[in-house]
């Protein structure tokens, strides 16, 4: 056999750049499909926006192919979606390729029998489908933490880190920033978002997501994500919290008020950061957050037996309610000039009054709720009791009371109606209201069939895919709500499943919109985001990106530039031009208002591809419900009978050998292989195959001669080879 070196750089070059740029007419979910789920591919011809000189009519019949054997294995028509209208959303013209029935483990791939050229990525079908899925995107949670080096054996070495912003231990207050006494130790936690700040109403809401998460399917959760604790014997989604919550625990003052923000040195990478890190007042929205956070941890740790952080996080779940109660309108303002506080963060972590409808409301009633889970005391429900129509739903009925915009709202709905303790003339109402409305609103189930990728929301704005992770889990959560029928059960489930399908490659850009998952098995994903550590093409894998804005314009200078006037605009040539120096998605359709970019002031990509940890939690509470469950029960230890599929995560790196023996790819491992996958030299993808074994033998006599770069994954290892074929 002959083999052709390339340098790693010469992989990374071959592999990723031709398949981002591929045309995708087929758009299927890239990580696959539970064997039991509803299955339905999406079929595109761009009519408007930026690919609109594309064009592609289906034929009569799509095929199923199974990879390893190229055999046809389910066939059937597309239907046009509302009878050939362009989905508004998209500007594509849509038919839908149902093929459900098909359920046979293994690894396919769709085409048009009438055009082969016409061909879906390649996807597999395995009841453990989204398993290393939700692992990647856990795993995202340790690439944001605050004051832990990212050794490479955890991150990767592409992604390893010294330790970072150690001098959150000696943090300042920001409006006395001279004064030494102010100093504290504020370490830990997590990175916002592609900033480098913390906050800490919005990290109690990641803490009670991921909780709530597990509280909801804890045998989702396993021991073995390759982070520092893995396998210690706790689900390293609760190691995760853990990590959050001592730092929420250090922002308490012995009062039982709350810091509201830490702000952070931001360069590249973290560890390189030395400035001062300065921290902000206490308010209420804090103290009210960091409660729901505490009360549920108490929970969680006393059903696992750790009583002693059990007794201390209920202590301060008590003492932070008790201070947010005695100042219920206290406020800080961060990041404005008015206060004094210009630059203390980025953005507003306060809630005004005038913010939102129920906002600040909203936060009360959550942390009520759970500190009644936690103590089983029915006076925590009275705020809301006595005045439920504080919230959209009770006092809007109508069809548009429930949209995306109020998720949290319905979430608290549907708590309530779950509390033993609840009063029942209060619950008769919110059922009937709540069921009704959800059933017909033209902005939740009834808009299911008006989006041609089966993913309906109101609107695309900043932050959309965190909206499309949390309307999936209201549908699942309404899925197995009282009041649903039996016929409505069935479909919000399959519509929840529907929400995760789009982010995984079943939109307009026919893309998987977590970074970097070619080793997870996505052919197409993320390259770019807007992050303050990750600035180039390779960013750690797993980050949930925003999504498509509707809203999206590069600052408001651009548009005032003047070529005569290199003054005018943006306040020099050089800045003026940074305006047109990357292809933006201004004017497109709504769905397709993204690029993958990472580009400062006046581009503002943070407005489209900035990850948060909002919209990172709400996608791991989504997945979480539809994963093999391999984990233990929440009160249960790993390493008992019942977790004899979870495998030990110290196990050691497998040796691995790729060759090519005649008409057979050969591939020969120490340990268990996972998958391999074949790129011709357009990076196209011509063989995938998926499983569990020591040696496998592939049929690669169709393979036309040329060069090829095999990817085989076992363990925890994966080899890329480039072959020749003669």
């Amino acid at each position: 056999m002959n083999r052709i070196k390339f340098t790693a750089f010469s992989l990374v070059a071959f592999l990723v750049p031709a398949a981002f740029a591929q045309d995708v007419f087929i758009a299927v979910d890239q990580f696959g499909y539970r064997p039991d789920a509803k299955k339905v591919a999406v079929l595109r011809s761009p009519e408007v926006g930026y690919d609109a000189s594309l064009s592609y009519t289906p034929g009569s019949v799509m095929e199923v192919v199974d990879s390893a054997t190229a055999q046809v294995v389910f066939s059937g028509a597309p239907v046009a979606f509302q009878e050939g209208a362009i989905d508004t959303a998209s500007g594509d013209k849509v038919w839908w390729f149902d093929f459900s029935q098909l359920n046979t483990p293994g690894t396919y791939f769709i085409r048009d029998k009438a055009d082969n050229l016409k061909q879906s990525f390649y996807f597999r079908i395995r009841d453990d489908v989204y398993n290393d899925i939700l692992k990647a995107a856990m795993r995202m949670m340790f690439y944001q933490r605050v004051g832990m080096a990212k050794e490479e054996k955890y991150a990767g070495k592409d992604w390893a880190d010294d330790v970072n912003h150690a001098q959150d231990k000696a943090a300042r207050l920001f409006t006395d920033s001279t004064n030494a006494a102010t100093e504290r130790d504020v370490s830990g936690g997590w990175f916002d978002a592609g900033d480098f700040n913390k906050y800490t109403i919005w990290n109690g809401n990641y803490i009670e997501t991921l909780l709530r998460a597990y509280m909801d399917v804890p045998r989702a959760f396993t021991d073995d994500y390759n982070i520092p604790e893995s396998g210690n014997g706790i689900p390293d989604v609760l190691d995760e919290v853990k990590w959050g919550m001592d730092h929420l625990l250090r922002m308490q003052n012995a009062d039982g008020s709350v810091l509201s923000v830490v702000d952070e040195d931001h360069v590249s990478p973290p560890s390189a950061a030395t400035g001062r890190s300065y921290y902000g007042a206490p308010n209420a929205m804090s103290a009210y957050s960091a409660a729901k956070a505490f009360a549920l941890g108490s929970i969680v740790a006393g059903k696992r037996g750790n009583t002693e952080y059990a007794a201390t996080l209920k202590d301060a779940a008590q003492r932070a309610y008790k201070w947010a109660e005695a100042h219920p309108d206290s406020m800080f303002y961060n990041n404005k000039a008015e206060y004094g506080t210009k630059d203390l963060a980025a953005g507003q972590q306060e809630i005004d009054t005038n913010y939102t409808t129920g906002a600040r409301f909203a936060v009360k009633v959550t942390s009520d709720f759970a500190m009644y889970e936690l103590t089983g005391d029915a006076k925590y429900l009275g705020r809301f009791e006595a005045t439920p129509d504080s919230l959209p739903l009770m006092r809007q009925y109508g069809s548009w009371a429930l949209d995306q915009y109020r998720v949290a709202h319905d979430l608290l709905y549907l708590q309530y109606l779950g509390y033993k303790d609840a009063d029942a003339g209060v619950k008769g109402i919110v059922q009937e209201r709540f069921v009704s409305i959800f059933g017909q609103s033209k902005y939740i189930a009834a808009g299911l069939g008006h989006d041609g990728y089966r993913s309906y929301i109101r609107d695309y704005n900043w932050g959309s895919n965190s909206h499309k992770a949390s309307s999936g889990l209201l549908f699942d959560l309404m899925a197995g709500s009282d009041g649903a029928t039996s016929a409505e059960a069935g479909a919000w489930h399959d519509a929840a499943e529907d929400y995760l399908h789009y982010l995984h490659g079943v939109n307009p850009f026919g893309m998987v919109y977590l970074s970097n998952m070619g080793g997870y098995g996505a052919s197409k994903s993320v390259t770019k985001f807007y992050h303050g550590w990750f600035t180039g093409d390779n960013p750690a894998p797993g980050y949930v990106t925003g999504g498509a804005n509707s809203r999206y314009a590069w600052a408001a200078c651009c548009k005032q530039y003047d070529a005569d006037n290199s003054a005018k605009g943006c306040g020099s040539a050089a800045n003026n031009a940074l305006c047109y120096a990357v292809s933006l998605p201004v004017g497109e359709p709504h769905a397709k208002m993204y690029a993958n970019i990472n580009e400062g002031w006046p581009i503002d990509s943070w407005e489209l591809t900035e990850p948060s940890l909002g919209y990172q939690t709400a996608y791991i509470r989504l997945i979480s419900r539809f994963v093999k469950q391999k984990g233990v029960d929440i009160g249960e230890k790993f390493g008992s009978d019942s977790t004899d599929d979870v495998k030990p995560v110290a196990a050691p790196v497998p040796n691995l050998n790729v060759a090519l023996a005649g008409n057979s790819l050969e591939v020969v491992s120490s340990g268990d292989i996972r998958e391999i996958r074949l790129f011709d030299v357009n990076n196209r993808e011509t063989l995938r195959w998926s499983g569990n074994a020591r040696r496998v033998s592939l049929d690669i006599s169709t393979l036309k001669p040329g060069v090829y770069a095999v990817r085989a994954v076992s363990g925890a290892k994966t080899v890329t080879r480039l072959v020749l074929r003669r």
